[in-house]
């Protein structure tokens, strides 16, 4: 009997130990780095004068929930299971103050595992929020297409139109 004891508890031993391993994992393990966080690879920033479009380009398909805040004007868009990194920290520097819509931008972690994008607005805006799936180079993209509450009028556009001195 004493030959059994012996491999019984090696036995024993060893269950605890793949037990504790197991265990020792999941604690080192922080909840929402077991998944990894999508990467944001790419943003564009394209001001016309009917429309304002902000492209987020990422590695995996973009989770996002989005409200307007009024008194300023501002578009809040939460990215979910995003990491920041220097492509969403350069987005502010990609809006030009010619832009008839976004005053400015800004991006930062709100809580973890979301990273919040803040767009101040020159005016009402009544934005277009979608996804598109990979295309050619183009990876998964969330666009936002960020129209004014008044539509241009094209005659008035033309009118202001400048005329050249010489005309």
């Amino acid at each position: 009997m004493s030959e059994k004891t012996p491999l019984a508890t090696l036995k024993a031993r060893r269950q605890l130990l793949k037990a504790g391993g197991a265990l020792m994992t999941l604690l080192v393990t922080p909840i929402g780095l077991a998944q990894a966080a999508t990467r944001i690879i790419g943003v564009r920033v394209w001001p016309a004068r009917d429309y304002t479009r902000v492209t987020l380009e990422g590695a995996e398909s973009l989770k996002f929930s989005h409200q307007i805040v009024k008194n300023p004007e501002r578009l809040v868009v939460d990215l979910e299971g995003i990491e920041f990194n220097s492509v969403l920290q350069s987005l502010p520097e990609k809006i030009s103050e010619t832009d008839p819509y976004i005053k400015l931008i800004r991006a930062g972690r709100n809580r973890p595992g979301v990273v919040r994008l803040v767009i101040e607005l020159k005016s009402e805006i009544a934005p277009q929020i979608f996804s598109l799936p990979p295309a050619g180079s183009y990876g998964h993209r969330l666009v936002l297409d960020l129209y004014p509450t008044e539509p241009v009028d094209p005659l008035l556009a033309l009118i202001e139109k400048k005329v050249p001195d010489d005309a």
